[in-house]
């Protein structure tokens, strides 16, 4: 911990010296330029079987166990059919005048997917931020992507999930300041949970990080050149599942979670290829799977003792780059490597009783001017099966979902 302490300190003083290099009084009174953007699609999609999903079946995770009925037929071994237009998109971009010498900007934006299952069609904020922006440096503060879930790593998908459970998906408040030198860019970002969030003993909850009283820490490296982007990053969270226990005694204990990432693009000119790999811990806050469980309790006190679930995940997506028709591909895979203590009582994680996950997913898309049309079809296996004592999963069985998504959408 002194050396990651040591490091970030190191870091923090390389990005404040940036920032400082290029501070200068603002001298120019312009107001603000405003500018619209947004699109509208109108969407359908068919699952062979029942899913885990969010939003009526619009955001996709992975297919349902089987379920048998008394007769021993499988209860999820249902199709579905669905059509939507909740993923209309408004942007509101600010730009200038500078302020402090830095180019300052501000975005809004929202969609119509709801901040839960019970507001889908309502308008729900996406991003919301200011950025000032100077040649050496920049400083970000408001709601916008986690760090881990890269702008220019978005895969090209057409699912709402933009590749989850295997590609992260997470909007947070967050502070990030980065510093650019050369083609090597160096982040520091705090943030907070808002519509992603952890589980624990009260369900998904915000609460469980903010009652830790540390923000989640994410420190990242980038490299910039050309037709070529990269890089590595490093996140910590600090979960604090309850504050008193059912024995009314209060509780400090909680759970620490380190995860790691390294992805890289590389644009050529028949493709554009992307990949990431994921090691983490407690990353169900970004629609990945993971969580955590008990690992001791005090028989008198009620005193929970925890350890994080272990996950590896990576994914890659091939994108052709013709200008009127592009194909696309995307894999992914993840699979649980269970905690590196025995869990003895209850886990608080998104299906902890998968071994693994995998997808395929093509997509052929049409462009004409302003309009969009795509058909995707994915693939997406899931192995279920019983977890020993360290949650490993074994004797597990594949259960397998093929959604078919058709989307027509106008970009203004």
């Amino acid at each position: 911990m002194k050396f990651t302490l040591t490091v970030l300190t190191l870091l923090l003083i390389n990005l404040l010296s940036a920032y400082s290099q290029d501070i200068k009084p603002t001298t120019n009174p312009e107001k603000p330029t405003l500018t619209w953007s947004g699109f509208v699609k109108a969407e359908a999609l068919y699952d062979t079987r029942q899913v885990v999903e969010a939003r009526e079946g619009y955001l996709l995770l992975y297919p349902k166990n089987i379920l048998p009925d008394k007769n021993g037929e499988d209860i999820n071994a249902k199709g579905s059919f669905n059509q939507y237009a909740m993923s209309a998109r408004l942007t509101l971009k600010a730009t200038g005048p500078d302020i402090l010498g830095a180019k300052a900007s501000a975005l809004v934006e929202g969609d119509f997917t709801g901040a839960s299952n019970l507001e889908s069609n309502s308008f729900r904020l996406r991003h919301a931020y200011l950025k000032l922006k100077w040649s050496h440096a920049s400083i970000l503060a408001g709601q916008y992507w986690h760090p881990i879930n890269i702008p220019e790593m978005l895969p090209n998908i057409l699912s709402l999930n933009t590749g989850a459970p295997f590609h992260p998906f997470s909007r947070q408040p967050q502070i990030r300041i980065e510093a650019f030198k050369g083609k090597i860019n160096t982040m520091i970002a705090i943030s907070s949970q808002r519509d992603n969030m952890n589980n624990g003993p009260a369900g998904a909850s915000t609460v469980y990080l903010r009652n830790s009283a540390i923000p989640n820490l994410h420190v990242q490296v980038q490299y910039v050149g050309g037709n070529l982007f990269g890089g590595v990053g490093f996140d910590y969270k600090h979960i604090h599942p309850r504050l008193v226990t059912d024995s009314l005694y209060a509780t400090n204990a909680a759970v620490n979670c380190l995860s790691y990432t390294a992805f890289v693009m590389a644009k050529t000119k028949p493709l554009t290829i992307k990949m990431q790999w994921i090691y983490g811990q407690g990353l169900n806050d970004h629609l990945l799977m993971g969580g955590y469980g008990i690992t001791h309790i005090d028989p008198l006190t009620n005193q929970h003792e925890y350890a994080p679930l272990n996950y590896l995940s990576a994914w890659l997506n091939l994108q052709t780059t013709g200008k009127t028709w592009q194909g696309s591909l995307f894999a992914g895979y993840t699979k649980g490597m269970g905690a590196n203590k025995i869990i003895t009582g209850a886990v608080y994680a998104r299906d902890a009783n998968i071994a693994y996950v995998y997808r395929l997913a093509p997509m052929l898309s049409y462009i004409n001017g302003k309009l969009l049309l795509a058909a995707e079809l994915e693939l997406t296996t899931a192995a279920y099966g019983k977890t020993d004592e360290h949650y490993k999963v074994y004797d597990s069985s594949p259960v397998t979902n093929t959604r078919f998504s058709f989307s027509a959408g106008y970009f203004f």
